[in-house]
């Protein structure tokens, strides 16, 4: 069971650490740019921070498409920022460069690393951001060091406006990976979350919640699927009982609980026409247990 989900994971992004810097070199004349550049931070709406980091960039490199993720983590969730960039990258043409910064140890001894792999390139602080491509096997990593690439004045609280954000730039407008710092190994940062199967249960938890207040788990379609064998199943949250698995919402009455399989492939618990968040008062690390057979 384990395995499935791994081998899931692994489908939707797969990588391993090989700090060389002639694999870097290599791996920047295989892949062009794309000329987009993804943001991805906690820092809301309210401030300028984000702004002040496209600038950044754009005094760079004027011409960058620049595509903002989501900055509505919630603030110094590392954990949901990993989910949502290693469930949204592969949106994005090969070659683009994906800056994500969620930063509670901005300042620190924390490296802040630059990455590429599975065909695309990725900026952010060594904290668990980037633990889904730590065991690519095309993954070349480098420590930002060069300080040729960054702002002249560095805050220690703003590294994402004076550090990430222009090499961000630099990278996307075809500079070498192996010339942004030295080589490095990535190593995961983050407790591995996977289901598993226990006395004839799956096991999962909430990992995600969206701004609908569905509760993503970490239970994945295909790990479901070996689990269940293609019969029916009774789905659970921390001791409330869902029900059944379905395909849509409109398969339950308005305000009513269910499940089914999200639009990026894990098992999620949602209320039609509400939210599952709210109802439940479920936060992250929620336990979701999936039994055989139909609830009576």
């Amino acid at each position: 069971m384990k395995k499935a989900a791994e081998n899931y994971l692994d489908s939707l992004i797969t990588i391993s650490y090989n700090g060389i810097a002639r694999g870097c070199d290599e791996a920047n004349k295989i892949m062009q740019r794309s000329e987009i550049i993804t943001l991805l931070t906690d820092f809301g709406s309210q401030d300028g921070y984000v702004a002040a980091m496209k600038g950044a960039i754009l005094g760079i490199y004027p011409t960058a498409k620049l595509i903002d993720i989501s900055h509505e983590v919630e603030p110094q969730n590392i954990s949901a920022g990993t989910f949502l960039l290693q469930t949204h990258f592969r949106c994005f043409a090969t070659g683009t460069v994906h800056l994500a910064v969620v930063d509670p140890g901005v300042g620190s001894t924390r490296a802040a690393v630059a990455a590429s792999g599975g065909g695309h390139f990725f900026i952010a602080p060594d904290n668990g951001l980037l633990d889904f491509c730590v065991e690519w096997p095309d993954l070349h990593v480098v420590k930002l060091t060069q300080k040729k690439f960054w702002r002249d004045t560095i805050s220690s609280t703003f590294h994402g406006r004076d550090i990430f954000a222009p090499v961000a730039a630099h990278l996307a407008s075809g500079e070498a990976l192996s010339n942004l710092g030295e080589p490095y190994k990535l190593q995961r940062k983050l407790a591995v979350r996977a289901c598993r199967m226990e006395k004839q249960t799956l096991h999962g938890q909430v990992v995600y919640i969206d701004r609908f207040g569905n509760l993503v788990s970490n239970i994945s379609a295909p790990c479901l699927q070996e689990f269940s064998a293609g019969r029916p199943v009774t789905i659970s949250l921390d001791g409330h009982l869902i029900g059944g698995l379905c395909k849509t919402y409109a398969e339950v009455p308005p305000h009513a609980p269910l499940a089914l399989i999200g639009s990026f492939g894990f098992l999620e618990i949602g209320i039609n026409l509400g939210s599952a968040h709210a109802r439940f008062a479920a936060r992250t690390g929620a336990p979701i247990t999936v039994t055989r057979g139909q609830m009576v």
